[in-house]
């Protein structure tokens, strides 16, 4: 038999139905406004995503496949360090363990460019995409993780390439576009937690965005925790066996927390 997912909404009804208030009446009062903010991702960590791939005869990808590199004025992401018949996901991500941090309304914003534009006519710098997100992950009672996804399709072999792609918890819908080039842009990012809602922005336009649920692995922990994440995808090497670094270079964030006044 297969179980239905509990979402955080119907968390929050059942907590209703017997008496149970998720958030104490007084609990923004107690709450005050964060900010967290740099010039670079110094002090992130870096992981390994899931949009990985290797060709036959590679070995799996791993963390030598991925850096991130920090500048003075920016950080850089870079994936399929090592040249390989591989795609390589690297995620480079800021962690806050908080378990008040679903009553928080949080605003992310940082900077992004490309330092090339993917082309099919470059087999040294191409890429797949270039990502960034901010999901709070609930441990504790419907181990799913809140939040929005944004994507930007950058393999150049594609019809749909400089898509904008927003997360729906199980795939990616395509929601814009934006063209591929070599300026910088502003993402903004707002998650309503309580409310469940969302704005994504990219420099002057907003975009539609979805408040998505995702299943993780049960390696998981029970611990609530908040993450702001700047991702990469070095393209698809199929098939012909391209061997391109992806690099992408990310500055100015600034993460707000502000209390959810109900």
């Amino acid at each position: 038999m297969t179980l239905p997912i509990v979402t955080r909404r119907d968390f929050l009804k059942a907590c209703r139905a017997i008496g149970l208030t998720f958030i104490a009446p007084d609990l923004s009062n107690r709450l005050s406004t964060r900010e967290y903010r740099g010039v670079n991702f110094a002090g992130w960590n870096i992981v390994v995503g899931d949009g990985i791939y290797a060709a036959l005869g590679e070995l799996p990808v791993s963390l030598k496949d991925i850096q991130t590199v920090h500048y003075s004025t920016y950080s850089e992401l870079r994936a399929n360090v090592r040249r390989r018949r591989i795609m390589a996901h690297n995620i480079t991500f800021k962690r806050i363990k908080d378990k008040f941090a679903f009553q928080y309304v949080h605003l992310c914003r940082l900077k992004f460019r490309l330092p090339y534009v993917p082309s099919t006519n470059n087999s040294d710098l191409n890429a797949q995409t270039l990502e960034g997100a901010l999901f709070v992950w609930d441990g504790r009672s419907t181990r799913l993780d809140y939040g929005l996804g944004f994507q930007w399709l950058l393999n150049p072999w594609m019809s749909n390439f400089g898509e904008v792609r927003s997360w729906r918890g199980g795939e990616w819908e395509g929601v814009g576009y934006l063209k591929p080039d070599t300026e910088w842009h502003e993402l903004r990012i707002v998650v309503d937690f309580y409310r469940e809602t969302t704005s994504l922005q990219i420099d002057s336009i907003r975009y539609p965005s979805y408040f998505a649920a995702t299943s993780r692995p049960q390696t998981w922990g029970t611990e609530i925790a908040a993450r702001l994440q700047a991702e990469i995808i070095s393209v698809y090497p199929e098939p012909s066996g391209i061997r391109a670094i992806h690099k992408a270079e990310f500055r100015d964030w600034i993460w707000t927390w502000k209390p959810q006044r109900g």
